[in-house]
């Protein structure tokens, strides 16, 4: 054994002392990891359209006119389970189940009336305890009959992400992408097979302020939602255009589904005129997006959203 170990040995050493063998390995290897990541990057779900939902609004919710307006996925607030039991919101996902329109449970993570650090304060590494206590409730929700996908929301910081920089590991941004890596890798291997999608503030800025290394974070969810609300900021079509593209363009891994205000702003909760909205999401569409998501239900003048193109 030991002299056809060496044999072997001998061989391999020859072959990658050929020019011509180590350039044809080298090309093959370069195609393999090629393909590997194209499956990758067309493996990943989409969402061509959805709404945000309250949880407390649920039982308020017409899925009818969702239905008839092309709605094809829903996300519905956690908060519906606290209020309502699982079963109930069961029952619920079903209807809108047979209706043709996804849901999924949108969970916030490190803010839910005060804000988490994601670094564990006392041993400055990542806030483990609280991401097992976090990943454990999503398993609740993923467990939940008739679910289709976990969307995360409050994956950051709330703006000063930049004064927890370090010389030391890990960084803000690591630790928020070590999250979001956790629960991916927890519903997989507990064959999940649920779209894991994730709300981002819609700025170049992400990482320094908010801890969202969006190229990071690309690797371990379906889909990407930059919140890009045009009110709130005060923006127009170009900041939306811009905006839009330069998510695009980060996002390598994951499919990006632009987060739409639906009415006109934070301070003024007037829903946008139908058209104005139409007009609003396709130019989303136009400059690359992948689908568009409207916040909020009950805000919405409502236009059938298979009318975009």
């Amino acid at each position: 054994m030991i002299g056809s170990d060496k044999d072997m040995f001998s061989k391999l050493k020859r072959l990658f002392g050929n020019k011509k063998f180590l350039i044809a390995f080298i090309i093959i290897l370069i195609v393999l990891i090629s393909i590997t990541l194209v499956a990758t990057v067309f493996s990943k779900d989409n969402i061509r359209n959805a709404v945000w939902i309250n949880g407390k609004l649920m039982n308020n919710v017409d899925l009818d006119e969702l239905s008839y307006n092309g709605v094809e996925n829903i996300f519905l607030n956690s908060n519906a389970v606290d209020l309502y039991g699982e079963k109930k919101v069961s029952n619920w996902i079903n209807n809108a189940n047979n209706k043709g329109i996804k849901v999924h449970i949108w969970v916030k993570c490190f803010y839910n009336g005060k804000w988490i650090n994601p670094i564990d304060n006392n041993t400055k590494d990542h806030n483990y305890d609280y991401f097992n206590k976090k990943i454990a409730e999503i398993n609740k929700y993923a467990n939940i009959e008739g679910v289709s996908g976990i969307h995360l929301d409050y994956v950051r910081y709330p703006g000063n992400a930049y004064k927890y920089q370090s010389a030391s590991k890990p960084t803000p941004s690591q630790a928020i992408t070590k999250f979001v890596e956790m629960v991916s890798n927890n519903l997989n291997s507990n064959n999940k097979h649920l779209t894991l999608s994730i709300a981002v503030m819609p700025e170049k800025e992400d990482k320094y302020y908010y801890g969202q290394d969006i190229s990071a974070l690309s690797a371990y969810v379906d889909v990407i939602v930059p919140m890009i609300y045009m009110g709130n900021y005060e923006k127009g079509a170009n900041w939306l255009n811009e905006t839009t593209h330069y998510f695009k363009e980060k996002s390598g891994f994951a499919n990006v589904c632009i987060g739409i205000q639906s009415y006109e702003s934070d301070n003024n909760v007037t829903p946008l005129p139908k058209k104005e909205l139409r007009t609003i999401c396709q130019g989303a569409l136009d400059s690359g997006a992948d689908g568009v998501a409207l916040f909020t239900y009950g805000l919405i003048n409502w236009f059938n959203l298979n009318s975009l193109i």
